[in-house]
C-alpha cells in the first residue's frame, strides 16, 4: 500500500506509526523542520519538507500513485484543498481531517463537490465513542464479522473467572462458542493463550458466535443498569456533540460551561439537556450540582490536566463513572491508575477509522484495538493459501508468532477452532494479530 500523509502532527504522526508498523510504504509531508526531524528519527517512513496543500509539490512527489492520501494539517481549508488536489492527481482514496463542525455536518455536499472520499473529524468520532459508552454500559467497542454471525466485543472486566489458580482454558469451556482474543492491561496490549489470566480492570476483547457472546461476557462483567444521568464538562465541539447525541435519549444531561457567552449560545441548541454556566472542575460547583447522583461524568475540554483532575474529583464526590478526553497520548496510561474509567483519545479515534478505510479493499471486516497495536480482521480463505485442509496445529506454524485464528465461518456455522480443525477454501476466517505482522498474514492468505 502506498500512503501519503500531509501533516506530521499528533494525528499524522500516530497514523504514520501505525501504518509503518504494518510495513506499508508511507510518506509524510510536513513543513515544520523540527517535526520532520522527529518523524525521520522515530519512524520507518519517507519524509518530504513542504506544504502538503501545494499542488506542484504533490504532483512532483507522485501523490497520484497513492493508494491512500490523508491530509491532517492544522488548517481545515488546507486539508480540504490537499485532499481534493490529491484526488485530482489520481490518488485512489482521499481523506481530509477537519475540526470545524460545518464541514462535518455538510460532508454530503463537500465530499462530492470537492471529490474527496471522506471528510472526518476527530472530535465527532470521539463524541460518538463516548456516547456509545454511555448508552451501552460496560461496552467499549463492538464489531460484526462473518455476515453478522460473529461478534467482537471489548468490555472492561469488573470481575474475573480466572481465580484460585484458574486460567482461561479452565474458565471458558471449549464448546462455549467464544474466546478471549485480546487483553489490554494498563498500556500493554496482549494476545492471550490458554494459560493467560484476566485481572479486574483489564479491557477484554471477546470474539465468537453472536448468540453466545452475551453469556460469556457475564463471566467478566455483570450487566450494568442503563445510565440515566450524565454530566459533561466543557461546551466545546466534543462536549456539545455528546450532549446533542444523548439529549432526549437518557433521563438527564447536564452540560457545564464556565464561559457565560458560550453557555448562552449552547442552551438554545439543546432540547432537554440543561446548560449550567459553572466550572465543572470546581468542588463547590460539583457539590452544588449534585454530582453524586450522576451515573457518568465526562470531562471533554481541550485541557488534559483539567479533564483528569475534574474526573478524579467527580469520582471522589460520588459520580459512579468518569470519562476523560485525553489529547496527549503520554497521559492515557495514567488514567486507570487514578480511578478514571475510560480515556478517549481523539487522535486514536480518527487514526483507527482511517486504518479501517485503508484495509477495506483486502479484508472483509476490520477492528482496531485501542492504540492500534493489535487488529482483528476477516479474510476470505483463498483456494491457493498454504493453510488450507490441514489441522490448525500444523498450519498455525506458518503464521507469525502471536497470531490467533479466532473463528472460522463456514456457511451458517461458526467454529471456534481447536488444533484439529481445518480451514477450507471459501471459509471466512477471523484472525487476531499484532499490527507489525499484518502484512505477513495478508501474504499468507493471498497465496
Amino acid at each position: 500500500m502506498n500512503v501519503f500523509i500531509a501533516g506530521g502532527g499528533r494525528v499524522g504522526y500516530h497514523l504514520a506509526r501505525l501504518l509503518s508498523s504494518e510495513h506499508q510504504n508511507v510518506t509524510v509531508i510536513e513543513s515544520d523542520r523540527d517535526a520532520l526531524e522527529q518523524i525521520d528519527y522515530a519512524l520507518d517512513v519517507s519524509t518530504v519538507a513542504g506544504d502538503g496543500s501545494n499542488a506542484m509539490l504533490l504532483q512532483s512527489i507522485g501523490v497520484g500513485t497513492a493508494t491512500l492520501f490523508v491530509s491532517s494539517m492544522g488548517n481545515d481549508e488546507k486539508n480540504l484543498i490537499a485532499a481534493a488536489t490529491a484526488k485530482g492527481l489520481g490518488a485512489q482514496t482521499t481523506v481530509a481531517r477537519v475540526g470545524n463542525p460545518m464541514y462535518v455536518e455538510s460532508n454530503v455536499i463537500y465530499e462530492p463537490v470537492l471529490g474527496i472520499d471522506y471528510i472526518l473529524s476527530p472530535d465527532a468520532l470521539t463524541a460518538l465513542e463516548i456516547a456509545h459508552f454511555v448508552e451501552e454500559p460496560g461496552l467499549l467497542a463492538s464489531e460484526s464479522f462473518g455476515h453478522g454471525l460473529v461478534q467482537m466485543r471489548q468490555i472492561v472486566a469488573s470481575k474475573t473467572p480466572t481465580i484460585g489458580g484458574k486460567t482461561l482454558k479452565d474458565a471458558i469451556a471449549p464448546g462455549s462458542g467464544v474466546l478471549v482474543g485480546v487483553i489490554v492491561r494498563d498500556d500493554k496490549t496482549m494476545i492471550p493463550n490458554g494459560s493467560s489470566v484476566i485481572h479486574p480492570g483489564d479491557k477484554v476483547v471477546l470474539v465468537g458466535h453472536r448468540d453466545k457472546i452475551t453469556k460469556v461476557s457475564r463471566l467478566f462483567h455483570d450487566g450494568d443498569a442503563k445510565h440515566s444521568r450524565v454530566a459533561i464538562m466543557g461546551g466545546g465541539t466534543i462536549g456539545m456533540r455528546v450532549a446533542q447525541t444523548l439529549d432526549g435519549r437518557i433521563k438527564s444531561v447536564k452540560l457545564f460551561e464556565r464561559r457565560e457567552e458560550r453557555a448562552d449560545a449552547l442552551a438554545p441548541k439543546l432540547r432537554h439537556a440543561k446548560v449550567v454556566c459553572r466550572d465543572g472542575s470546581s468542588r463547590v460547583s460539583l457539590e452544588q450540582e449534585h454530582i453524586d447522583a450522576v451515573d457518568v461524568f465526562i470531562a471533554a475540554t481541550n485541557d488534559d490536566e483539567r479533564n483528569i483532575m475534574a474526573s478524579v474529583l467527580a469520582k471522589d464526590l460520588g459520580a459512579k463513572q468518569a470519562v476523560a478526553v485525553i489529547n496527549q497520548p503520554d497521559f492515557a496510561p495514567l488514567v486507570k491508575r487514578l480511578g478514571i474509567d475510560l480515556a478517549v483519545t481523539p487522535r486514536a479515534a480518527i487514526a483507527n477509522r482511517i486504518l479501517k478505510l485503508a484495509h477495506q479493499g483486502d479484508v472483509s471486516s476490520l477492528a482496531i484495538i485501542d492504540e492500534g497495536d493489535v487488529e482483528v480482521l476477516e479474510f476470505a480463505a483463498s483456494g491457493a493459501s498454504s493453510l488450507l485442509d490441514r489441522p490448525l496445529k500444523e498450519a498455525a506454524a506458518k503464521l507469525p508468532k502471536g497470531t490467533l485464528v479466532a473463528t472460522i465461518v463456514r456457511g451458517d456455522n461458526v467454529i471456534v477452532p481447536s488444533g484439529e480443525d481445518q480451514i477450507h477454501a471459501g471459509d471466512s476466517v477471523i484472525l487476531i494479530c499484532y499490527a507489525d505482522t499484518l502484512e505477513s498474514v495478508r501474504k499468507i492468505f493471498a497465496k
